[in-house]
């Protein structure tokens, strides 16, 4: 779940480490971090969207994309795909790969993004990466209490999703969709 020590690197607008913050206080001031998102698509070119846990502070119960990660201390963000699909999902990229999968990316630039709610307050600069031609979803594990549930849908159809219960889909998942022009 949220460790408030955790540790993030703290960046500047170019993207340079300019020193390290326990993770609550990143969160309480905005100071500038990094995360990555990652779109996961199987083989017949669906979506995957995971269910945030009720436990989550920010988001419970709502749709996310296939993968939000924060970035540990000098982790590049394809590194952390890898750790996050993991984690998050029980996806090793290496079977992934070797089973046809291809991770994809970045693919948008490195770019700002905010969310501030109560006294949370994220500010992230994001990197996009697909994985395409997932096709092992029985492999998937979300046991570590963060995802609670998958569901895989139509790309074409995640805008009006969106559209018809906003309130159903995590502000981050919202945001970059509509940055990537509605194709993830």
């Amino acid at each position: 779940m949220e460790h408030e020590d955790e540790v993030f690197d703290i960046v500047d607008e170019s993207n340079t480490v300019v020193r390290q913050e326990y993770r609550g206080v990143v969160h309480r001031t905005g100071l500038l971090h990094r995360a990555v998102y990652c779109w996961v698509y199987d083989t017949q070119g669906r979506l995957l969207l995971q269910k945030r846990s009720p436990l989550k502070k920010i988001g419970p119960n709502q749709w996310d994309l296939s993968l939000a990660e924060h970035l540990q201390p000098g982790e590049s963000y394809r590194e952390a795909v890898v750790r996050g699909l993991k984690e998050e999902l029980g996806i090793s990229l290496q079977d992934a790969s070797n089973s046809g999968a291809v991770l994809v990316g970045p693919i948008a630039q490195t770019h700002k993004r905010e969310l501030h709610e109560g006294e949370f307050h994220d500010v992230e600069l994001v990197q996009s990466f697909r994985l395409e031609g997932f096709h092992d979803a029985s492999s998937l594990k979300f046991d570590d209490g963060e995802v609670i549930d998958v569901q895989w849908i139509d790309p074409g159809s995640l805008q009006s999703l969106i559209q018809e219960c906003p309130q159903n889909y995590t502000a981050w998942l919202q945001a970059e969709a509509a940055y990537l022009n509605w194709k993830p």
